[in-house]
């Protein structure tokens, strides 16, 4: 069962999937009680998981923010598995589930440029590529050393993924 795409259920394998793929990121994901508030909200979160060989390699869990909006809650690819188009399989997928729910825009939160990070450059660039345009700062969301930068589009966007 080589690279399988399916969505999860059983709230124990969302957690489970969440911590093992958050600790492959700590870059990204370096502060454990944050993790732990991770894998806790995502038992409660619709998941999509990426499967190599029966390993999770890549998951979005996603959360309704208002009526007609999916948050990108939290997502991750193994570093091993970066580049290879797995974050964006796993958007396309995602964007089916919310065309079907009736869903209109997807918003996510990063860290905004003015704290500049190599890895955080590499997710804005993502996000841009599946059509994410950048909304608003905001300064101190997450402290006065972390600005996030929220960002969103619309489910429909016509952007094409690949360009």
């Amino acid at each position: 069962m080589r690279n399988l795409l399916k969505w999860i259920d059983n709230p124990k394998e969302k957690q489970s999937i969440t911590r093992s793929i958050l600790a492959n990121l700590p870059e990204w994901f370096g502060l454990p009680e944050a993790n732990q508030n991770y894998e806790n909200e995502a038992q409660h979160c619709p998941m999509v998981a990426r499967f190599d060989n029966g390993t999770p390699v890549g998951f979005f869990s996603i959360k309704e923010t208002g009526p007609k909006t999916l948050s990108l809650h939290v997502l991750g690819v193994k570093k091993a598995y970066h580049g290879k188009g797995i974050g964006q399989a796993l958007f396309e997928e995602v964007k089916r589930y919310a065309k079907k729910k009736g869903y209109r825009f997807f918003t996510v939160k990063t860290l905004d440029p003015s704290r500049e990070s190599e890895e955080y450059r590499q997710t804005r660039l993502f996000y841009e590529k599946i059509g994410f345009v950048k909304l608003e700062t905001f300064p101190t969301l997450w402290g006065k050393n972390n600005p996030c930068l929220f960002m969103g589009r619309h489910v429909n966007d016509t952007k094409n993924i690949n360009g």
